[in-house]
């Protein structure tokens, strides 16, 4: 994906952050509703799924996906194509989504698990970097810390992050690899390259 692409996909992300599911009232990246962003020249494709098959609300959220991607410059035309498959869970959801809508778990019970998980810290460059932000609490803060910061938009993760990783971040934001290696090795993480 070329870095133009990339951009633009932030940007449409960051569009879509604007519709709001009516009944939930939490925007459907956050609810994790978008499953992919292609594009072709000045069109974009939006892949979205529906909390559930034939969700009365189909029509409205395609018309206000349409709006929002249309305000990006450079696209002048979308497509909303549903898919559904994978299926949607809850788990699709961001934290933020799970927090407004009162799904979080017993917080001492979350940091008790991320304590475990802190003792062993490996960084392999070949992995998504969404399966990094979900295992590591602070990979989030050090990537935006090396440069990234467009890490932090919500969204962005569960879409580009799925096949996004570390060495083709790098490349596309012009970052310089070792810079990243050694901010990781002094936070106490192996890296694998």
């Amino acid at each position: 994906m070329k870095e133009e692409k990339i951009e633009l996909v932030d940007q449409i992300m960051t569009a879509l952050q604007k519709v709001i599911d009516p009944e939930l009232q939490v925007d459907i990246v956050n609810l994790g509703l978008i499953y992919g962003i292609d594009i072709d020249g000045t069109k974009a494709t939006v892949k979205m799924t529906l909390t559930i098959s034939g969700c009365p609300l189909s029509t409205y959220l395609q018309d206000h996906i349409k709006q929002a991607v249309l305000t990006v410059n450079g696209i002048d035309s979308c497509q909303v194509q549903l898919v559904w498959y994978p299926v949607w869970s809850p788990e699709r959801m961001t934290e933020a989504a799970k927090k407004q809508l009162g799904m979080l778990d017993d917080q001492s019970e979350k940091e008790e698990i991320e304590d475990t998980e802190k003792e062993q810290k490996v960084i392999d460059f070949s992995v998504p970097i969404k399966k990094l932000a979900d295992e590591y609490p602070d990979f989030i803060q050090i990537m935006y810390d090396c440069g990234f910061t467009r890490i932090k938009i919500p969204g962005l993760l569960s879409t580009v992050g799925r096949v996004m990783t570390i060495p083709l971040g790098a490349q596309a934001m012009k970052i310089d690899l070792n810079k990243i290696k050694q901010a990781f090795e002094e936070k106490g993480y192996k890296v694998i390259e």
